[in-house]
């Protein structure tokens, strides 16, 4: 849900972005724009990996929101503008940087999760065969602990 929804505000803001480039450089947006999908792209592996990227798609929206400042502070404060990109570059850099991180602790999260039903299948499956196996004298010896002390009697009558 939150990767269709970076996506969207990806496209909306490849629309916004393009024609609103007057001051700040058309290659700073390129450049800060192609770093955003770049990072998208990595964020969306590491998802598909088991990952936990929230906090890289929280990143990443916080870099598109960047660059949508920078395009609408392009006319009036173009320093600002070419500040805004330059951040969201940096934040973009990073985002992919820690995606391969967060894929790798996915496949180890999920490799985990499937090893340890492994274990129980296998200790369910050792169980009940220790049962089957054993259960009739478990359950004599747990008679006797309980009923070995009482006496039956002949009754007169």
């Amino acid at each position: 849900m939150k990767v269709a929804v970076l996506a969207i505000i990806l496209l909306s803001l490849m629309l916004f972005v393009s024609p609103a480039a007057l001051s700040a450089s058309q290659t700073s947006f390129n450049g800060a724009s192609s770093a955003v999908q770049q990072a998208f792209v990595a964020v969306q592996s590491a998802g598909k990996d088991s990952g936990n990227v929230t906090s890289l798609v929280t990143e990443l929206n916080v870099a598109l929101t960047l660059i949508q400042n920078a395009s609408l502070e392009n006319s009036t404060k173009p320093a600002q503008a070419d500040s805004d990109l330059n951040s969201a570059l940096a934040i973009a850099q990073r985002v992919q940087a820690s995606a391969a991180t967060v894929g790798h602790q996915g496949i180890a999260a999920r490799q985990f999760q499937f090893d340890l039903s492994v274990g129980s299948a296998i200790a369910i499956v050792g169980i009940a065969i220790a049962l089957y196996v054993y259960g009739d004298r478990i359950y004599y010896r747990l008679w006797l602990r309980m009923y070995g002390s009482h006496v039956v009697r002949k009754g007169g009558g």
